[in-house]
């Protein structure tokens, strides 16, 4: 059986609270239950640990060698703009057989318009 070589890193933008951290690290592992098949693993832009880099590392230890990075953020701010595609370049650099790729942040998905009104419709007077 051929091992798998399919990753996926899933990046927010940390923060100094714990349980805010805490929520991305269970959101990672309902993902990897979801699809035991891949390596799956989570990365803070700042503020928190693991930093993208370790968690690109991380994948490549486990033997991925093509690795997706979600970009758990709603908007198209400085880290998605700037930072992230300077962190993904250093990457293949640094790992020339491994293709990472970048998902768009996960606010451009039309999806979240209809768990926005579901949400709404919980909460009806």
């Amino acid at each position: 059986m051929k091992p798998n070589r399919r990753g996926l890193l899933i990046v927010d933008h940390g923060t100094r609270v714990p349980a805010a951290n805490e929520r991305l690290a269970a959101f990672t592992q309902q993902v990897a239950a979801a699809r035991p098949d891949w390596h799956v693993r989570y990365a803070h832009m700042e503020l928190a640990e693991p930093g993208f880099a370790d968690g690109i590392e991380s994948l490549i230890a486990d033997g991925a060698l093509t690795i997706h990075v979600h970009l758990h953020f709603l908007s198209a701010g400085f880290h998605i703009r700037e930072t992230i595609p300077e962190l993904v370049a250093a990457a293949r650099g640094k790992h020339p057989g491994v293709e990472i790729s970048l998902s768009e942040p996960l606010g451009d998905d039309p999806r979240l318009v209809d768990i926005v009104l579901s949400r709404m419709d919980l909460h009806k007077e």
